[in-house]
């Protein structure tokens, strides 16, 4: 029985990584079920019979991933602006290339649109409980503070130093960092760092 718990663990780990190295790599139309067994290395009708169809698969790829990339985004409690960017762009560089493939093809698939609407109240969520101590109770202004960190430190930003302009992993940190920080001292100092 264990052994057999065991081996299902294993085929649905491949599934989700064959899914994750496709979904990463092909536009979400060209994926087939075929090609994700064939890449997982199992027959057609295993995958079926886990998930039921391409859609129902992606969501369940999608939904791992996103958990697993908000439990590393997590930074230790009160840390560091530089510490907390440093820990995004280490999840950026799981999942950002795939965030990329899925943004340039949001238009194209509702499915698709529901999974980044999930990921972008994710790192709004991540926006608010970092950046805490910046944020103001009165709504408008928590509100543009949120927008305006939310925008420095979007997966975008990521894209952009890393990709379009070759920036290294220790460099789009650094980027970021200096966005984030002069945000807040345009907030008034209340970031984590000037208490």
């Amino acid at each position: 029985m264990v052994a057999r718990a065991e081996s299902s663990r294993r085929t649905e780990a491949k599934i989700f990584d064959a899914a994750e190295e496709l979904f990463r790599t092909k536009l979400f139309a060209q994926v087939t079920l075929q090609a994700l067994a064939d890449r997982a290395g199992v027959t057609l009708q295993t995958v079926l019979r886990r998930f039921g169809s391409k859609d129902k698969l992606f969501v369940a790829a999608a939904t791992r991933l996103r958990e697993r990339t908000m439990t590393r985004r997590k930074p230790p409690r009160l840390a560091e602006p530089a510490v907390a960017v440093r820990t995004l762009v280490a999840s950026y560089e799981e999942m950002g290339d795939i965030g990329w493939q899925l943004l340039v093809q949001e238009s194209l698939d509702p499915l698709l649109g529901r999974f980044l609407d999930d990921a972008r109240a994710s790192h709004r969520a991540w926006v608010e409980a970092v950046f805490a101590d910046a944020l103001p109770r009165e709504k408008r202004e928590r509100a543009r503070r949120v927008d305006l960190l939310f925008c420095a430190t979007d997966f975008y930003q990521w894209k952009l130093l890393r990709r379009d302009l070759g920036k290294s992993r220790a460099e789009t940190a650094r980027r970021i960092t200096e966005a984030v920080d002069a945000l807040l001292r345009s907030f008034g100092g209340a970031d984590r760092g000037r208490r």
